[in-house]
């Protein structure tokens, strides 16, 4: 507050806080980014201040004698000091200086809008700060002329000590002493005869989400504002750009036209970006159609009571209901990945060990399914020095679009100390991209060898605390190893958004999957060599016609005994157990400790043999596919880039990169799948040991205890020995989950408390995801909830599913397109269809309730859209 100025703010002035408040420097700034703001001048903060000197002991006074309690002393003081300010002569030459700025600003007989700011001490005691809207305790006042000007300010000075002002500020006060050391900045500005006028949220006001929310109504602001008309709401999806509207007169045409209701989201982000958090916005729509913005405030909320929810990403590893075993054991994982990861980027112990809330809780189990806790992991992610940097290539990863609603956070700030520390990591990120393929070479070599001597299909139950302790050992190891697999992660999506960039803007109009092509053809990675050698017993199989015959129509169990007993030769038999002695963790659902493996139960693969086997699917056909699409993307980058030669290597060196981080995400998932598998059989043979001691039912029932609750029993930690009623309890609420949730949203408060209702979209129309791999087909969609009940493949089966994991490639190699609910660019399921080229579609929200399996559907690859088609549409 500047106590000493007391003569009119223009210009560059407007943009000091100190002096006009945050409302009035707001507009200025909004003025400064080409925002169509109507021109205004400002009474500082300083006129109010040196008008009202004279009688501050009066004033003090009297505030001091109200009573807060006590309605009739509040309206008596008030009253009193509002009579006192507007009794005050306005002083003669402040008066001649508001008339001329009048008179040039707008004209003689121009109409302006009178509008009161508070401005305190500090900036989260003003009017409109990021702390405190003090919404609608100053006055303003509308179509006010030359005549009435000096009168209405002097009335927006009194509106200080109105009585919902002073009850405010003793109210926000709370047990402290309330501060009266406050000012009044007033705003003189052009009068704007809106038609139409909104206010529009870029975040939902109820809980932050990021999902915009207008009001709109007609006439001018302070109807809409004040709710004196009738109100038309639009709730707009940010993911998918639809908008549901709420209309007050449903008979009547909607206050705004789509093609306005876009207009607003875009500038609503527009000025999100200039002040760097979510907006409040009040505009108007003149009759030629024009948006003019009278206020833009910070939408005020409780932050640290918001919790973001998404599962767009972590579905895929633990798809529909999850067990409170599969779920303590993921946060284990979680929680010591992610403190290895921020230990390679430089977090120091004593940070890390604050931190231990947020890595705790980085997930959370809502009606049974397994969702990111978003909010912590943007906590955690502020440690790095270089989150600004990385975190739009984190967001694609994780499938979210701009969720964090404190983004003025993630930049790199222009302060000393966040310069040097910033500078500080990028030699630490130098040498962990320089090392970094050793590095994961070294990893693999080290789980390798860790889990050589763990791949038993069963462990011994007799002597359950050397289980719990071996359990621990590895995970000790496991707690100093893994933080780089994350690296790797952070280095892929980096590259991989550098790459479409550079595509975009280069070869903006090849809508063909060129990038998709131009990355197949590395080596193998583990999760490939995993598929080949299914095909490969495939192939020996569909070359025994009673072998065929066999595995299409006997028992699986059956059919396994004799194949593996030598029935159909020693050479399958062999290639049958090295199957699974190599790749037995990798199946259906293979993260989640409640679905025994084939390592377990290695008749599952039986079923997926006979499949193979009645496709015309062969190891050398794959990789023969695979060639030629990598030669023909080489091709085609080559001839739409011969006379850019630079262009071509810098892309080709980038998609080398892309490749390599590939091939080490692959094994490090394969790596993920061994480590998980070795935790199924644990508490496996823990759940053995706990039957037996008549501690539970039946031994499966330990998937329904945490793995807390299960080592506690034999270490001595635990809390209850009452375990069969536990599960008997857990068991009830998995088979009752509770209705699902949607992909993204925002909580306020207690969580269970404030969670949304699911809402299916209009089935109707066209369906839009990401693009994943290229190419346009049609086909019969296919609807798969459960892969265990999978409908038979057909020749034109177009495979639509909430989302995949590496247990469906069966499913998919046989689909000629994917679509999937979840996922991202990056996912499971958008990496095999670029490597297998199948046209695939990610993050299609409710596709699985909006296309009807057995329709007709057509879908482009690479464009991210699904149709209807025929009599289906």
């Amino acid at each position: 507050m500047s106590e000493g100025s007391s003569v009119l703010v223009r210009g560059r002035r407007l943009h000091d806080p100190a002096e006009v408040g945050p409302k009035f420097a707001r507009q200025s700034e909004l003025a400064r980014h080409g925002v169509n703001v109507p021109p205004f001048f400002c009474l500082p903060a300083g006129c109010y201040t040196k008008v009202l000197r004279p009688h501050r002991a009066e004033i003090l006074d009297r505030l001091a004698r109200i009573d807060p309690t006590d309605p009739d002393s509040v309206a008596a003081h008030a009253g009193a000091l509002r009579d006192l300010v507007t009794g005050i002569p306005f002083p003669d030459d402040l008066a001649d200086r508001v008339l001329r700025a009048f008179d040039v600003a707008f004209g003689g007989d121009g109409v302006v809008s009178v509008r009161a700011a508070v401005v305190g001490r500090r900036a989260d005691e003003s009017e409109d700060s990021a702390a405190d809207a003090f919404a609608g305790m100053s006055d303003s006042f509308l179509y006010v002329t030359r005549d009435r000007l000096l009168d209405r300010i002097s009335h927006c000075w009194a509106s200080a000590f109105n009585p919902e002002s002073l009850l405010y500020r003793h109210a926000r006060a709370g047990d402290g002493a309330v501060d009266w050391g406050f000012a009044v900045a007033v705003g003189v500005q052009r009068m704007v005869p809106g038609e139409r006028s909104f206010v529009l949220f870029t975040a939902d006001p109820t809980n932050g989400a990021r999902d915009p929310v207008i009001a709109a109504g007609p006439g001018i602001g302070e109807g809409v504002v004040q709710e004196r008309v009738p109100i038309d709401h639009y709730f707009v999806d940010r993911a998918t750009g639809t908008v549901r509207t709420h209309t007050a007169r449903p008979d009547a045409r909607p206050v705004l036209a789509p093609a306005e209701v876009t207009e607003l989201v875009a500038l609503g982000n527009r000025i999100e970006r200039v002040f760097g958090e979510p907006q409040d916005i009040e505009g108007t729509f003149t009759p030629d159609g024009r948006v003019h913005v009278l206020q833009s405030r910070p939408v005020v909320l409780t932050w640290p009571r918001q919790r973001l929810w998404s599962n767009a990403n972590i579905t895929e590893s633990f798809p529909g209901v999850s067990t409170v075993l599969t779920y303590s054991f993921a946060q284990r994982f979680y929680r010591t990945i992610f403190a290895d990861f921020y230990r390679l980027d430089g977090l120091d112990a004593a940070e890390s060990r604050r931190r231990e809330p947020e890595l705790e809780r980085m997930i959370g189990r809502l009606h049974g399914r397994i969702y990111y806790s978003l909010s912590a992991w943007y906590r955690l992610h502020r440690t790095s020095p270089l989150f600004p940097l990385w975190r739009g290539a984190w967001e694609r990863m994780m499938g979210i679009d701009q969720t964090s609603p404190d983004g003025r956070y993630d930049v790199l700030a222009p302060t000393p100390t966040a310069g040097l520390r910033a500078l500080a990591a990028l030699p630490r990120w130098a040498w962990l991209t320089a090392t970094h393929d050793r590095s994961m070479r070294d990893f693999e070599t080290w789980w390798a060898a860790l889990a050589s001597n763990r791949r038993a299909p069963k462990l011994d139950p007799a002597d359950p605390l050397t289980l719990v302790e071996d359990f621990h050992r590895v995970w000790g190891e496991v707690g100093g190893r893994w933080g780089r697999t994350l690296v790797n992660d952070l280095l892929l999506t980096t590259t991989s958004g550098v790459t479409n960039a550079l595509f975009a803007r280069w070869l903006p109009d090849d809508g063909s999957g060129l990038a998709a092509d131009l990355l197949c053809g590395d080596e193998e990675n583990h999760s490939v060599a995993a598929l080949y050698s299914l095909v490969d017993l495939a192939e020996r199989v569909r070359a025994d016609p009673a072998l065929r015959r066999s595995v299409e129509a006997d028992p699986p169990g059956e059919v396994w005994r004799r194949m593996v007993e030598g029935g159909h030769g020693e050479a399958l038999a062999d290639r049958l157990r090295d199957h699974v002695d190599r790749y037995g963790d990798r199946g259906l659902q293979e993260l989640k400790l409640e679905r025994p493996n084939p390592r377990q139960r290695p008749d599952q693969l039986v079923r997926v043999i006979a499949e193979y086997a009645h496709q015309d699917v062969t190891v050398a056909g794959l990789r023969a596919q695979e060639a030629a699409r990598r030669a023909d993307g080489e091709h085609r980058l080559a001839r739409r880039l011969a006379r850019r030669p630079l262009r071509r290597l810098t892309l080709r060196l980038l998609l080398d990169r892309q490749r390599r981080y590939i091939r080490h995400r692959e094994n490090s998932r394969y790596c993920r799948s061994e480590l998980f598998g070795y935790a199924k059989r644990t508490f496996a043979a823990l759940g053995v040991a706990l039957a037996e001691r008549g501690l539970l039912d039946d031994p499966a029932d330990v998937v329904h205890l945490t793995q807390d609750e299960i080592f506690g029993y034999f270490d001595g930690t635990g809390t209850t020995e009452n375990l069969r009623a536990l599960a008997a309890l857990r068991r009830d609420e998995h088979d009752k989950p509770g209705p699902e949730l949607p992909m993204h949203f925002a909580t306020m408060g207690t969580v269970p408390e404030n969670w949304p209702t699911r809402v299916v979209a209009d089935p109707t129309g066209s369906l839009h995801g990401i693009g994943s791999s290229g190419g346009r087909v049609r086909g019969t969609a296919r609807v798969v909830l459960d892969p265990d009940n999978r409908p038979e493949p057909t020749d034109d089966m177009i495979l639509v599913a909430r989302e995949t994991d590496p247990g469906w490639l069966f499913l998919m190699l046989s689909a000629r397109g994917l679509v999937v609910e979840r996922g991202t660019m990056l996912s499971h399921t958008a990496i095999t269809g670029r490597k297998f080229g199948i046209p695939t579609v990610v993050a299609v929200p409710d596709a699985t309730s909006r296309i009807p399996d057995g329709a007709t559907i057509e879908m482009d690859g690479a464009q991210g859209w699904i149709r209807l088609v025929g009599e289906d549409a």
